[in-house]
């Protein structure tokens, strides 16, 4: 093999299969290791892995997702077509099933994460055709394992695929049956291979449909139920990814998941039923924290004779593990470190029991099963009132005043519960730092000077009934690789409720993310969210902004009242809406801005101080079964070079026009109603086309064009 390929040089073989190697690869102005994927030398495949290699490079500019192997470019050096990728130090889940040496449980949540990359490259029109475990690479990431799809050769993409339908691609064991019927692939097919891929971990590397000839084997896919998993397939497994994979692997496309990262979430749920799940960037629910118990012998601290012991240090040093410290009224100015399991709890009323670090956190917990009960904890500026760095912790009506924070958590295996706690003060309230985990049941965060709760790279937080407000920055920031779930929290600061960095997830359940200064939700690029009947209102910028690359979901969610958008979507961001209410906004309701892409089902947009939607330049989208109401700018405006579907839409009542199409839009209305709009139904400027008109559409109010003369005047539809 040659030394350089175009830019990159060529390091070693890293492997070699039917139409052409995989060699490491170094980028020399970047600096960063790649896989050259190349095609054999006078192969007889050359031109159809040209081919794929092609597809492959279109997929992946289509396609950006934390679960998704990169494809950089596609070049020639000297007639020698490669492809160059992102470079995985790991090794595929075939190998990983067929060694044994990763538990079920690791293998089943790097199943998951491919899951939701595969749903995103469906929602973007690209279904890939050839899921199986030797296409899923999975790479360890200190104790978490990270799963990337990869190989999208054989993909299709958009409803013209570079296959013609009847033609078979891929690999027999992964067909769906109604492939093997029709050649016709889908997102549905995608989710079958996905079902054999499950049932393959759970059976140690045992296939659903075996057979001794490739024919036997479709035969048994096209007219047999696939083969029981075994109990011992399932043992320290909850028995419901039985079902699981039963569901996914349905005859039917319409009796499987309703897309694959349904599928994932079902995996996710099964296991956190049974245990607690692994770390994950997906968006189930963090596996609740255990809450320690108290008990055995204990000490008391006090002054002026009515103690045990005048300094807690002291009684740290003198109680036994599991024992209880119990604390009278006081200021107490030492800071301590706890390294044993042992109970601190106040014998005072609120606020009567302080404890004050004297140059670092007033609290440090090194060790599992520390209880904090009732204590007020303080920490000069800087520090933290409390910092733990091991073992499994609960506080309980606890104040925390730090100066720098009001709680830091360090390190894998660190984990705490916090009920009924208030954070009052500090640059941050509840800092979890990488690998760590929490959960916060009712309680209060205010008083903080950036962020209230902040959720680290890797960390991991569940929070209910939690109420976060402040003067300053953020209620709650995601980072990278971070998974927050929180169900019936108030969340207002004025630099934003909720911010969710690139590869963050977040899940808001009953939320309500109010007056900011900015946006009520933003999700930054690469991010994920999905909030179901939440409220986002009363912020000056937007109730939701979703930047480039962000995936976001809304469910039963209301935007309403916002001096700016409703919800803006900006370049590659990707945002779905199910039965939201969009109401009253300053803005549009609904900006679709240059690249993003929305869908909307069953959702309103009324009473707005402008655009009910807004589909700008480059912008596309899907509305299905909504209503755009009373604007007072047009209900729906589609830009230059903006792409929209209306299905079944009602566009009425709006003090304007129903529908503006700007010069090279595009539109299709199918079975729509507009009427009862006051400056007409359908607008067209100059030079405008006409939306394309499917089935029983009702245009009661007329269509109208401008002329050449800047004149509206009233047009029949062609």
């Amino acid at each position: 093999m040659r030394e350089r390929l175009g830019k990159f040089h060529v390091v070693r073989l890293l492997g070699k299969g039917t139409m052409g190697e995989v060699y490491l690869g170094r980028d020399p102005k970047l600096g960063r290791e790649v896989a050259l994927k190349i095609i054999s030398s006078g192969t007889a495949f050359g031109e159809e892995a040209q081919a794929r290699f092609e597809r492959e490079a279109q997929a992946a500019a289509m396609l950006n997702h934390p679960h998704i192997v990169t494809v950089h470019e596609f070049g020639e050096d000297e007639g020698l077509h490669y492809l160059v990728m992102e470079y995985i130090a790991g090794e595929d889940l075939d190998a990983l099933i067929r060694q044994g040496q990763v538990s079920k449980a690791e293998l089943l949540e790097a199943l998951a994460q491919v899951c939701e990359g595969l749903g995103y490259a469906h929602a973007q029109g690209v279904v890939h055709r050839d899921i199986k475990p030797a296409n899923i690479m999975v790479a360890r990431h200190g104790k978490r394992l990270q799963a990337k799809l990869m190989d999208f050769g054989v993909a299709r993409m958009g409803p013209s695929g570079l296959t013609q339908a009847g033609t078979w691609m891929g690999t027999a064991s992964y067909m769906a049956p109604e492939y093997l019927d029709s050649g016709a692939a889908s997102a549905e097919s995608d989710l079958f291979a996905l079902g054999v891929v499950l049932y393959e971990i759970l059976a140690g590397g045992r296939k659903p449909f075996e057979g001794e000839t490739p024919t036997a084997v479709l035969n048994r896919i096209l007219l047999h139920p696939p083969d029981p998993l075994q109990p011992s397939d399932l043992l320290g497994l909850p028995e419901t990814l039985a079902e699981v994979a039963e569901r996914a692997l349905a005859k039917s496309p319409a009796a499987r998941y309703e897309g694959a990262e349904a599928l994932g979430a079902a995996i996710r749920r099964a296991l956190a039923t049974h245990s607690p799940a692994p770390p994950s960037t997906g968006s189930e629910t963090p596996a609740p924290v255990p809450r320690p118990e108290s008990s055995g012998p204990g000490l008391r601290v006090g002054k002026a004779g009515q103690g045990q012991c005048l300094s807690l240090k002291v009684a740290l040093r003198q109680v036994p593990p599991g024992g209880e410290i119990q604390i009278l009224p006081g200021v107490y100015r030492e800071s301590v470190v706890v390294d044993k399991a042992v109970t601190l709890a106040s014998l005072g009323g609120p606020g009567e029991v302080v404890l004050e670090g004297h140059g670092g956190p007033a609290v440090r917990i090194q060790a599992p099963d520390v209880v904090l009960k009732g204590l007020t904890l303080r920490a000069p500026e800087g520090e933290a009132a409390v910092r733990l760095t091991g073992g499994t912790s609960a506080l309980e009506h606890c104040v925390l005043e730090g100066g720098g924070a009001g709680v830091e958590m360090e390190g894998p295996g660190t984990s705490a519960v916090f009920r009924e706690c208030a954070f009052t003060s500090g640059a941050r309230g509840l800092a979890i730092g990488e690998g760590a985990q929490a959960r916060v049941e009712g309680g209060s965060f205010s008083g903080f000077r950036e962020v209230g709760l902040l959720v680290g790279s890797g960390a991991q937080l569940a929070a209910a009934g939690v109420d976060v407000g402040s003067d300053d920055g953020v209620a709650v920031r995601v980072q990278a690789r971070g998974r927050a779930a929180l169900e019936a929290c108030g969340l207002s600061a004025p630099a934003g409720s909720v911010e969710v960095e690139p590869e963050g997830d977040v899940q808001l359940t009953r939320c309500r993310l109010m007056g900011s200064r900015f946006a009520g939700l933003l999700a930054l690029e690469r991010s994920h969210a999905v909030l179901e009947d939440c409220d986002l209102g009363n912020h000056a910028c937007a109730g939701g902004h979703v930047l480039a690359g962000a995936n976001v979901v809304f469910r039963g969610c209301r935007l309403a009242e916002n001096a700016g958008f409703g919800l803006s979507v900006m370049d590659r961001g990707l945002a779905t809406l199910e039965g939201c209410a969009v109401r009253a906004n300053g803005g549009a309701g609904l900006l679709i801005h240059h690249g993003a892409t929305v869908q909307a089902r069953g959702c309103s947009f009324s009473e707005g101080q402008s655009l009910g939607v807004d589909c700008a330049e480059g912008g596309q989208g899907v509305l299905d079964g909504c209503e755009i109401l009373g604007n007072a700018g047009a209900g729906v405006q589609v830009e230059s070079g903006g792409s929209l579907l209306l299905a079944r839409c009602t566009l009425k009542d709006g003090r304007d026009t129903g529908l503006l199409l700007l010069e090279d839009s595009q539109v299709t209305l199918e079975e729509c109603v507009v009427h009862r709009n006051a400056r007409g139904g359908v607008l067209l400027a100059k030079d405008a086309a006409d939306p394309v008109m499917r089935g029983a559409n009702r245009i009661e109010d007329g269509f109208q064009r401008v002329d050449a003369q800047g004149q509206v005047v009233k047009v029949a539809p062609l």
